[in-house]
């Protein structure tokens, strides 16, 4: 995709924002008649998410409103340029200039330039690669168009590079099983990676894992005939003498539940059980594009929980890499158990900071819906960052206690500790909990992302967050 930055519009499609205490200076300054009779008869009130396409001979404008500043939240700014992308998709426009000179005049204009090209790539994605008749639409040229005298260059290459790795990973959540199993995300980590010439790659196939000790991770797999793997994928940007963060995610590439089945209603949903997995490769992909000097370690514990005589079962007692036994009272909560035995096995990067990505409980849609990824962390420094990356890349996190007392809910009679509380409460807090037993020796960060990265899977809409969140993370920590 091409990307310019102008001061004034030579494309013939323009979508141009506006906060309604800007509308008077648009009305004055609007070299379009239509436009200028539209604004003057108030029939756009630059509401939220007001969008209003006119004509004029051969160009097109699209107006879109932001509303009042006291009203406007910065992280529901996608839902007001979904607006705008679905015009431009129903009039097939490829190339369009966003106009951001009418927006609130105490906006920091650098993020606000990034956080429209970001949202503008996003919102405009389109999954049709599995239909016969495509939509065969995508942004080909993005004309920025600001007329005051800040550089926005960087902040608009942000702004694409992360919607690119966002939509790397819906690409891969939106896959169905039969395609993106555990081999096809290993393919993908060998593709991505030999793209650029930081990147190192080293993988644990089962053999490897079963050497390690990894009893907890290979118990899950065990009912599918899909390999599981512990992907490594090194990103060298930084001193060779630099710790790395190390980056963890769930890849659960189907989790019908095991033994203890889900039911079949929404468990179609379950493809995109992978979705740490996949944000840990949307976020290595934008990473690698911005070429920031930092050390990064993507981590995909793969797998695929089936069922079969061979399945793992209520009742059985694994042994993790750490040497903790665990009792298992539910097969469906298998993330826990992949992850449990990746977070040990990462400890041999000696890293600075260690994030862990997993859809992981249904608990936390409940609680928190998806607007935001539940934040558990043993670090209140590590915590913070994450929240302040949070707030500038309008990828909300909420904090949630690593509350002590509720181990005893997963206390075991045959083992060191049970993979699940059995009365149901707490199931966010109780999972991380568990987590936390082997991430004691580093500091450490646990995103359940169950709401926000399949907030919308009914519509086959997945989010690619948090890409978001750990980008400007690693912006913050790369300075």
């Amino acid at each position: 995709m091409k990307l310019t930055i102008t001061d004034n519009v030579s494309l013939s499609s323009e979508v141009i924002i506006v906060a309604q205490e800007n509308l008077q200076k648009l009305v004055a300054q609007t070299k379009c008649p239509n436009s200028k009779k539209i604004l003057e008869k108030r029939v756009f009130k630059a509401k939220f998410g007001e969008a209003l396409p006119l004509l004029h001979g051969e160009k097109t404008v699209i107006l879109l409103g932001i509303g009042l500043r006291q009203d406007f939240l910065s992280s529901e700014y996608d839902k007001a340029i979904t607006k705008a992308c679905d015009f431009l998709k129903k009039l097939s426009i490829e190339e369009v200039a966003i106009n951001i000179n009418y927006v609130f005049e105490s906006f920091d204009i650098r993020q606000f330039a990034s956080e429209t090209i970001r949202a503008l790539v996003s919102e405009s994605y389109v999954f049709d690669e599995l239909k016969t008749t495509k939509e065969n639409y995508s942004l080909n040229h993005i004309e920025l168009v600001y007329s005051g005298n800040q550089d926005l260059k960087q902040a608009a290459q942000i702004g694409s590079a992360i919607a690119c790795g966002q939509n790397y990973a819906k690409d891969l959540q939106n896959l169905p099983a039969n395609i993106c199993n555990t081999d096809y995300m290993l393919n993908e980590a060998r593709e991505l990676t030999s793209k650029y010439d930081k990147f190192d790659l080293e993988y644990l196939g089962q053999d490897a894992m079963a050497e390690l000790g990894m009893g907890c991770a290979l118990a899950v797999g065990r009912g599918s005939d899909m390999p599981n793997y512990t992907v490594s994928m090194k990103y060298n940007g930084g001193a060779a003498d630099q710790a790395p963060i190390v980056l963890v995610g769930k890849g659960l590439v189907f989790d019908n539940g095991g033994v203890c089945i889900k039911p079949a209603a929404g468990m179609d949903t379950m493809k995109m059980d992978m979705g740490g997995a996949a944000v840990v490769m949307g976020t290595m992909k934008t990473l690698a594009m911005l070429n920031l000097p930092i050390n990064v370690v993507g981590v995909m514990a793969l797998a695929e929980n089936a069922v079969d005589s061979r399945s793992y079962r209520p009742g059985d007692v694994l042994k993790s890499m750490k040497g903790i036994t665990v009792e298992v009272s539910n097969t469906d909560a298998e993330g826990r158990l992949v992850l449990c035995d990746t977070l040990t096995y990462i400890g041999k990067y000696k890293p600075k900071a260690v994030i862990d990505m997993a859809t992981l409980t249904g608990a936390m849609v409940i609680s928190l819906g998806d607007a935001f990824s539940g934040l558990f962390s043993n670090s209140d420094k590590l915590a913070n960052s994450l929240q302040q990356a949070a707030q500038a890349s309008n990828d909300l996190v909420w904090r949630l206690p690593l509350h002590k007392p509720y181990l005893d809910k997963i206390k075991s009679k045959v083992a060191d500790i049970d993979n699940c509380n059995r009365d149901r409460s707490a199931g966010s807090i109780v999972a991380a909990l568990f987590l936390s037993k082997f991430t004691e020796d580093y500091e450490w960060a646990h995103l359940d992302i169950a709401g926000s990265a399949m907030g919308d899977f009914t519509n086959c809409k997945a989010s690619g967050r948090p890409v978001p969140l750990l980008t400007h993370y690693l912006l913050s920590q790369a300075k």
